[in-house]
């Protein structure tokens, strides 16, 4: 009598569970833990008016790849770059070292003997910014260029010397100097040449870049103006390989590309670019690939801050609210159909991207029944050897 009513408590319970876990079934995409949304999550918010979301939802395609898949170009910001656009002119200043040399056509005139129609006089720039010049006196040369020098020489001397021509050569170049510091082989400070200088040429001055120069990045300080960009992007563009002023600071720092990969893949890190370009392929191969188990092949997205016009131009909808000037873009891809791997290839990654793999729907079962479905059944289990 006892154990047949036991047993039918024993029935009724494992009914009970059976109705608890069915639940817990209907709810589980709610209540499991997960490493982020799932793949039906993101494709509602896709759904949403654009005025509703804060930020853009764009599906993978050969369109897509062939607007936005390409790298980015990078420009130093345009206030800088018009600055330092065009060679700048030398100008003279304190403590420069000058050779001035005086020819006269007659043999007795102030600067020339029987043996030779020429002196010459070395001089250096004194504090006030002048030079001394005989039956000239003190000539102010400081932001002045050589020629405007020489012209006045030439003019101070007229009515004194016989006919004179002048010549003024830089032999010291001491005011014009820029300095190179950070991961450089030689850094140091180093004279701008009468030709100048120009980015490159400052960073090749100081022995190069110790770090590969797409994981360089170069910090251009004049004044209260500075700018930074990456070396690769410089040689990638000719107008980032500016013209050196003098007073100029460049700072190169080591600062790798890198991007994040969460969710389902083998390798859950931050990543820093193998390469000088690296595509979504290439970075899923690095990140493990998707997890076989676990992953949901049809939930592949991709994260990054978008620069608004580059939106505009492709002909996408930007999100009311901008960060920092940025759209933030989802961009999702379905490795369940095979064109996608050939777009994975042709699209291009960018710094500080966030890779992220949405979990599979088996996955998310086989979770419910670990966290809620064994326990049940592990206290059936002992509740039927009770019984028994």
């Amino acid at each position: 009598m006892i154990c047949t009513e036991m047993m039918n408590k024993q029935k009724l319970f494992n009914s009970w569970g059976a109705a608890i876990a069915t639940g817990l079934l209907l709810s589980s995409c709610s209540t499991l833990p997960g490493s982020g949304p799932s793949r039906h999550k993101m494709a509602k918010v896709q759904d949403e008016p654009a005025d509703d979301r804060e930020y853009a939802v764009i599906q993978l395609s050969v369109d897509v790849v062939q607007q936005l898949g390409d790298r980015r170009p990078v420009s130093l910001n345009e206030s800088f770059s018009t600055t330092l656009n065009g060679k700048p002119e030398s100008v003279l200043g304190i403590g420069d070292q000058l050779v001035i040399n005086i020819w006269e056509t007659s043999g007795d005139g102030l600067f020339s003997t029987f043996e030779k129609k020429q002196s010459r006089i070395d001089s250096v720039i004194d504090e006030s910014g002048a030079i001394f010049i005989p039956y000239v006196g003190q000539v102010q040369v400081a932001g002045k260029t050589i020629e405007e020098v020489r012209s006045t020489i030439e003019e101070g001397l007229q009515g004194k010397a016989v006919e004179p021509q002048v010549q003024v050569a830089l032999k010291a170049n001491v005011s014009n100097n820029l300095v190179v510091v950070g991961d450089v082989n030689q850094p140091g400070r180093y004279p701008l040449p009468i030709g100048g200088v120009r980015l490159l040429d400052a960073v090749a001055a100081a022995g190069g870049s110790r770090a590969p120069i797409y994981e360089a990045e170069a910090k251009i300080v004049r004044g209260e103006i500075s700018d930074t960009i990456r070396l690769d992007e410089v040689l990638g563009q000719k107008n980032n390989n500016v013209w050196m002023m003098p007073g100029d600071t460049v700072q190169l720092m080591h600062k790798p590309r890198t991007f994040t990969a969460f969710g389902a893949v083998s390798s859950k890190s931050r990543h820093a670019f193998e390469t000088e370009t690296l595509s979504l392929a290439e970075a899923l191969a690095q990140a493990g690939g998707l997890n076989d188990g676990q992953a949901d092949a049809g939930g592949v997205f991709l994260f990054r801050f978008e620069d608004p016009d580059v939106l505009r131009a492709a002909g996408r909808e930007v999100p009311d609210v901008l960060f920092h000037g940025r759209a933030a873009a989802i961009y999702r891809l379905d490795f369940k159909e095979p064109e996608a791997f050939f777009l994975s290839r042709s699209f291009a990654m960018q710094d500080k991207d966030i890779i992220y793999v949405a979990n599979a729907f088996a996955a998310e079962y086989y979770k419910f029944i670990r966290i809620y479905v064994q326990p049940l059944l592990d206290i059936s289990r002992t509740s039927t050897l009770f019984v028994q």
